[in-house]
This record gives structure tokens, sequence and C-alpha cells, in this order.
């Protein structure tokens, strides 16, 4: 495999699209192109339940302009903003010819919330993430430097956790910024999430058609979707009202159509991932200021529904599941 600085030095696009580099093999990218249907929800919980889970160290990436997965996390909103240890400034165009030389690890932080796992670590959002798409058009149109040398410093800074930490996990916003289009890339996997409804399911197409454009050497393998915000029905077998249950066959249809052959025979007849309640005890563990996670709660069972608990345990121990019957077929 050519050396960064070697293909840097020749300056050519060509070198860098014909540069390859490895993925972290335990990465996945939570995306919709629709925001509001869980994104941050799901990398929250997940990551709490693959740390919990496996005792293996879990790493977040909080790429959203609304830093909601730092604050859930509970970082407060002006220790976010005023620190220069953020993803705005780790992926800097600057940063990018700068990968050996840049200390990655000094940008992860444990979680604020005393009760999340001690195996758990992020590298925490930048209200102003969205500015960097301002200054990597402004570089890109300077020339001497290609989307591509993002990309590839994406993969190479993702892989260089793997060491340490089993899983990564990266909390995506609903655009097409350049740094949405890296880290998709940078990642071995991604999670569409959705909420089962009319509008919500729209999304997915349109995030399908994105992830079929990127190239086969960096396109990420789907490992399930999950459904966001059920409204259980205990008198129903599927456990969803009706309107829910159409929606989710609309987003089948959708999903079965946009899969590869590999997808297809880790995926099988089912691509769901999992599923997450519409549940008060969420709301409050994501939103209320100073409310701390207790797994107690997500213990509690009602309407003769699985529990939270339930839920999250079957969703992470699925991920794995998927994720080595892929490497089986590498």
């Amino acid at each position: 495999m050519a050396k960064l600085d070697e293909i840097l030095d020749k300056g050519t696009k060509a070198g860098l699209e014909n540069m390859t580099a490895p993925r972290h093999p335990g990465s996945m990218a939570i995306i919709n192109y629709k925001g509001g249907v869980g994104k941050t929800t799901l990398s929250c919980l997940l990551g709490y339940y693959l740390a919990q889970e496996t005792k293996k160290k879990v790493l977040l990436l909080d790429i959203d302009p609304q830093c909601s997965l730092s604050l859930a996390l509970g970082f407060n909103p002006d220790e976010v903003s005023k620190t220069e240890l953020t993803i705005f400034n780790l992926v800097i165009p600057e940063k990018w010819t700068r990968i050996t030389k840049t200390d990655f690890n000094k940008y992860v932080f444990p979680p604020k919330d005393s009760l999340a796992p001690k195996n758990l670590g992020i590298i925490r959002g930048a209200f102003d993430i969205d500015m960097l798409d301002i200054e990597i058009a402004k570089t890109l149109a300077r020339g001497g430097q290609h989307v591509e040398q993002l990309h590839l410093y994406c993969k190479q800074m993702l892989n260089h956790f793997e060491d340490e930490y089993e899983y990564v996990i990266v909390d995506c916003p609903p655009n097409k910024m350049f740094l949405t289009q890296a880290m998709l890339r940078a990642c071995a996997y991604y999670i569409p999430v959705t909420i089962p409804d009319r509008i919500s399911v729209y999304g997915m197409p349109r995030l399908l058609r994105w992830v079929r454009e990127i190239e086969p050497s960096s396109k990420p393998k789907m490992l399930g979707y999950v459904l966001n915000a059920l409204n259980r029905s205990g008198g129903h077998p599927a456990g969803k009202v009706t309107s829910q249950q159409a929606a989710e066959r609309r987003l089948e249809r959708d999903i079965a159509a946009s899969l590869e052959a590999v997808e297809r025979d880790v995926l099988g007849s089912d691509a769901k991932l999992g599923e997450l309640p519409r549940l008060d005890v969420i709301a409050r563990f994501l939103s209320e200021e100073g409310y701390k996670w207790s797994r107690m709660e997500f213990k509690k069972a009602t309407s003769m529904q699985k529990t939270v608990d339930q839920c999250l345990i079957d969703l992470a121990e699925l991920v794995i599941e998927r994720m080595e019957a892929y490497r089986a077929k590498a």
C-alpha cells in the first residue's frame, strides 16, 4: 500500500483515488437523510449496550451540528462550544496531511454521565461543524487538496482506534455535507434508522440511492435498519399500530430492492436489525437535564411487550452477529 506522504507529494487526484486504506472493522455510521428519526437515540443507546454487554471499549463520534449526542452524554453546551478538542478541529483541512502528527487520543473524552459504562468514550461534536463545509469548499477551490484526502484521512482516523476500541459508532446528520460523506465511506457498516410513519420513511430511498453511488471500494455494508419510536399495540401480534405496519412494509420493499448480493446473504429475508419503542424513559434519558441513566428503568415491562432493555440487548447481539457474518464472507 502506498504511503500517504508519497501520494501527497505527487499531488494528483488519480494517485489518491488509487490509494487504499483499511477501515476500522467495527465501525458503523448511524444515518438517514431525514432528521428527527432517532439517529442520536440509537447511537447513544447502542453505544451504552455494546459497551455493557461485550465489556469491550466503544467510541462514539458526534458529527451532527446539533451536538445532541454530546449533550446526551452529559456535556453542557458551553463546554462543547468553547473547547478546541472537538470533531471540527480534528477534521479541518489543515489536518488532512498531518495524519502521523495528530494525537487523535486527546480528542476522546469519557461521558459526563456518571452511570455511563466506563469503557465508553466520545469525540465530541461542535455547533459550528456545518461551517466546515465552507472551509472545505474554499480549500478545494484553491486547489492542491482533493476531497479524496478527506475520505482517506477519515478512514485512517477511525482505523487509528482499532487496537483500543472494538466498536466505533458515528452519529451522522441528515445531510450530505463533506464530513457526512467522508464518514460514511470511512465506516465498514451503516445502520439506517427511521420512525415508521408515512413522512419519515421517505428519507430512506434517498439515503439508499446515495449509498449506491459510492465507489465499490468505499461502500459500507448495511447491518440492517432500525425502527424507532414505535407506538406499541399490545393486542396486535406485530406489536405495532396499523399505520406503522404499512410504513414498514414500504420500507422493506425499498431496502430489499437496494441490497447487494452479500447483504442479502447476511441479512436474509428480514433486514430489520431492531426496534425501539416510544416511551418516556427513553425521552428522559436523552433530554432531561441532570437525568442519570438507570438500566433498571429500561427493564420495566409495559403492555406485555419486550422491555427497552431487552430490545437493546437483542439489537447489540444482532449487530455483532451480522458483523461476524460479513467478515466470514470477506
